[in-house]
């Protein structure tokens, strides 16, 4: 079922991609030069043709889809490739440990005491 879904997925990424590049942008009909096409770039009262309304239906098959195979997946397995390795415990803060070493490693100045004869 997760193969076949997979390959729905594939094909309908293929057809999202074909008609977005198909579609034309809404400046594509305003000319560069005269400002005739304006009033048709900044009204917001078209309809869509049919190739938006196809792209909306592939894009909401594409979520609908992978969300539904992101669900199968995680309840499929539920370990992950990193429970099989020893956890690594270093220090948060190599800074620290750095000062403690160097201080340890100095040598300490020798006070001389004064006798008082």
């Amino acid at each position: 079922m997760i193969n076949a879904l997979m390959i729905f997925h594939a094909i309908i990424s293929v057809l999202l991609v074909l008609m977005v590049l198909l579609q034309f942008g809404k400046g594509a009909e305003a000319g560069l030069i005269s400002g005739t096409g304006s009033d048709a770039v900044f009204s917001g009262a078209t309809g869509g043709n049919i190739l938006t309304h196809i792209t909306t239906v592939l894009a909401i098959l594409f979520l609908g889809n992978s969300i539904f195979l992101a669900k199968l997946q995680s309840t499929k397995t539920s370990s992950s490739i990193m429970d099989g390795e020893a956890p690594i415990s270093r220090p948060l803060n190599t800074d620290a440990q750095a000062s403690k070493k160097d201080e340890s490693t100095k040598p300490e100045a020798k006070t001389e005491k004064k006798s008082g004869k």
